[in-house]
């Protein structure tokens, strides 16, 4: 346009000269292309100005709006069955004024899972399994009268501590021998009834009890007699539980934390065993795990993957819960564990888990577990299982043990398979 304004001014030419007619249209073209341009630069102009202040980051992109409702989540009732927990038993763990349950900051993220899925349980209607499974005395009897535990029925067993087994010091009550000969792993153990068969013995250990209260009552509420539990020695009122385990017909054992690969990042608790302590600390620190409470027939170790790895951080141990009367029972989590033998060596008896039955919380896994655990029991002659005291676990361990009878098999206190 402009290279044709040149010539025109060249020419002499321009709008209304000489009145030419041809000048006229010349001029009326000039304003409409000048109009037009006009008009394409102010709608790229606005269109610029629009993304350039609207600021989209998802400007020419598909977008697709989802309305998201937050899931309801039901508040846990506060039950006013539940007596408010004594830190006085717990010094490095004090209770939590609102759950009764042990601070969170002194456990494992394992005792923190448990301690959580206990709250859920909580919070969530109860499942009554008392159609499918109920104690009476010492015996576990399924809803339709079907007998799944020898004719013999074991009352509940025998108030702890027998002080002929107590030896008291400054931390609390330790195990001991009595005078007469009589050990601890013997006299709190479950006795067997008369006649129970020397093949297909499963024996069933449930760790973790005392973190949660709500999760101990459960357990103790609805695991056959036969099955032991395991306690961790940073609950509440453990003497208490311990006292309701053994009226319901449960042995117990207590679980000694020991030093696992990656420590301290993954740290088991206080006062856990280590294979950096000398030997005098480990001692020291395992006479405060064992005056937690009394009444226990053995201890069985929690993690202590690099610990029971160690035969030097390991026989000073050995040696004193075997001068103590006490049974060793391996939770078998690690294929290095050399406590079994070790223990043998000693003189201790001593179990070693076949499996861990809830590696997983799933039903589908905890289901596998165990029908291996009863294949190896067919195989053998005996099995055992080291489950963790999830509801869910808990729960499908009840149901699985009402049908071992039906079976062929024969479920048994981890203390009738100490060798």
């Amino acid at each position: 346009m402009s290279n044709m304004v040149a010539r025109m001014a060249a020419s002499g030419s321009g709008p209304g000269q000489n009145g030419n007619p041809a000048d006229g249209n010349g001029l009326r073209g000039g304003r409409i292309l000048a109009a037009a341009a006009g008009a394409v630069a102010l709608v790229y102009g606005g269109t610029l100005a629009w993304l350039l202040l609207s600021d989209n980051r998802l400007a020419g992109e598909p977008v697709v709006h989802l309305a998201l409702a937050a899931p309801e989540v039901p508040e846990p009732a506060a039950s006013a069955a539940e007596p408010p927990a004594d830190t006085a038993d717990a010094p490095d763990a004090p209770a939590d004024p609102k759950t009764g349950d042990a601070s969170t900051e002194e456990l494992s993220e394992e005792e923190q899972a448990l301690l959580e899925a206990a709250r859920r349980l909580d919070a969530e209607p109860e499942q009554d399994v008392s159609g499918e499974v109920r104690i009476v005395g010492a015996e576990t009897v399924s809803a339709g009268g079907t007998q799944a535990a020898p004719a013999a029925a074991i009352g509940p067993l025998v108030p702890a501590p027998d002080p002929a087994l107590v030896e008291t010091t400054a931390d609390g009550p330790l195990p001991k021998i009595a005078r007469d000969g009589r050990k601890p792993w013997q006299v709190y153990a479950r006795p067997l009834p008369a006649g129970t068969q020397t093949s297909r013995r499963i024996a069933l250990v449930v760790s973790g009890m005392g973190i949660s209260e709500s999760a101990t009552a459960h357990a103790i509420e609805t695991l056959p007699p036969e099955v032991t539990l395991s306690f961790a020695p940073y609950g509440p009122r453990l003497q208490e539980w311990i006292d309701k385990a053994r009226a319901a017909g449960h042995e117990v054992l207590l679980e000694l934390p020991m030093e696992p690969f990656g420590y301290p990042q993954n740290d088991p608790g206080p006062h856990t065993l280590l294979t950096g302590g000398n030997t005098a600390e480990n001692i020291s620190r395992l006479e405060w795990l064992m005056s937690r409470f009394t009444g226990y027939a053995g201890v069985m170790n929690y993690q202590g993957a690099r610990f029971t790895a160690s035969s030097s951080a390991l026989k000073p141990v050995l040696a004193t819960l075997g001068a103590r009367g006490l049974l060793y029972v391996d939770n078998g989590a690690s294929a290095r564990s050399l406590a079994p033998a070790l223990a043998r060596e000693a003189g201790l008896p001593a179990i070693q888990a076949t499996r861990i039955v809830d590696p997983v919380q799933n039903p589908e896994v905890i289901a596998t577990s165990l029908d291996l655990l009863a294949q190896v029991s067919a195989e053998s002659g005996s099995a055992v299982g080291v489950a963790s005291g999830f509801p869910v676990t808990v729960d499908a361990l009840a149901q699985w043990a009402v049908k071992l009878k039906e079976e062929g098999y024969v479920l048994v206190p981890v203390t009738a398979l100490a060798e």
